[in-house]
């Protein structure tokens, strides 16, 4: 129960809405690949963990960004307009809700949409500022490892990095999607 309560910002991922994977997944992959398929093609994706490196340079970045999104959180939270507590309309995103052991898929407010989006990007955040740290800690010795004469240590570094810019590049993107919620589609 505690862990279910501790990972419920990641709820956010389990809104059902015909567009809603495109924002979370689709284009933040196709970017990490793009990504990715630069870093390779100049040769420096083990020195991204460096220090100074890309990580360093995103580490300094998102480390700013948890704060800002828990503002954003209270200020959705204490918003004083009635209509951001109507249902959004048609396709209204879903989320499935489990009451009295009754599972129901309740349509979600502007509210409720931007308080769980803003409240998975703190979580992811968070989680990226302490996945940066470690690749910037150990990265080094990740892409160094040899298995047999292999050099399983590119493959596994190269997945961590993959990881880690698929984060940021999904954080990246529902920024941009809470901002356009909070600048325009508040105020339809």
């Amino acid at each position: 129960m505690l862990l279910d309560q501790l990972l419920r910002p990641f709820g956010y991922l389990a809104i059902r809405h015909p567009y809603k994977w495109i924002v979370d997944w689709l284009y933040p992959a196709i970017l990490m690949l793009f990504t990715m398929i630069l870093l390779y093609l100049s040769g420096t994706i083990s020195a991204t963990t460096k220090a100074g490196g890309v990580l360093s340079l995103v580490l300094s970045f998102v480390q700013s960004l948890p704060g800002f999104y828990i503002a954003a959180l209270a200020a959705i939270a204490t918003f004083g307009r009635a209509d951001i507590d109507s249902v959004l309309p048609e396709p209204t995103p879903k989320i499935k809700i489990v009451f009295r052991g009754a599972e129901n898929l309740v349509g979600l407010t502007r509210r409720r949409f931007l308080a769980m989006l803003f409240a998975f990007l703190t979580g992811e955040s968070i989680a990226l500022i302490l996945f940066s740290i470690f690749l910037v800690s150990y990265g080094e010795s990740i892409f160094s490892l040899n298995y047999g004469g292999h050099g399983i240590g590119v493959v596994v570094g190269g997945l961590l990095v993959s990881l880690l810019f698929l984060m940021l590049y999904q954080m990246i993107l529902a920024t941009f999607w809470g901002l356009y919620y909070l600048g325009y589609k508040l105020h339809e």
